[in-house]
């Protein structure tokens, strides 16, 4: 698989299942804004209290077909294999699909990540163990500190001013790379 950032913003985000596996897989998809649909007979407290604040929205029953069509990305979380094939088979070719007792079976995996501003760091295990991947990623964002986030704050900055400069493609490339050293 590719590692790859997507921009969840708005968003379509379907989740097959209401205990806390799709509380865990929502709620990173609720805090980048993605607009968030349960499908599920039960939820977990948790659940229902965010569907009462109107932060998602909540069917309660099992997952029909015609559910998953405008959904951008689509998680089988239930703790039903037979449930989660299900929702494989009626996703449609283009979606992201992540069925999480089986990462082979879709075409995406969710990784462990720790972001702060601009700054992600995210490790995958390709699915072997969640819990290594998030000590990991856990353990290799520790030693970035205040300073290291102002620094990176002044980059990003500096590096729209010289974007926009008119000069040559060269000395941008130079002043990028003198930049980055800085760290």
């Amino acid at each position: 698989m590719l590692p790859i950032m997507i921009d969840v913003r708005g968003k379509q985000v379907t989740i097959a299942g209401g205990g806390k596996v799709a509380l865990r897989k929502l709620s990173v998809f609720l805090e980048h804004g993605a607009k968030i649909t349960v499908i599920s007979p039960k939820v977990v407290d948790q659940i229902q209290v965010l569907c009462e604040e109107n932060k998602i929205s909540w069917i309660k029953r099992e997952v029909l077909p015609e559910d998953l069509r405008s959904a951008f990305i689509v998680i089988a979380a239930t703790n039903d294999r037979d449930a989660n094939e299900q929702v494989n088979a009626h996703s449609e070719e283009n979606q992201l699909l992540c069925i999480v007792d089986n990462g082979d079976c879709g075409n995406m995996q969710m990784v462990s990540f720790k972001q702060r501003g601009n700054f992600t760091i995210a490790v995958s295990t390709g699915g072997a163990s969640p819990f290594l991947a998030k000590k990991l990623s856990n353990q290799i964002f520790q030693p970035f500190d205040d300073s290291f986030f102002e620094k990176l704050a002044f980059i990003s900055s500096k590096r729209k001013e010289i974007k926009d400069s008119d000069l040559s493609e060269g000395e941008k490339r130079k002043l990028l790379k003198q930049l980055s050293e800085q760290l």
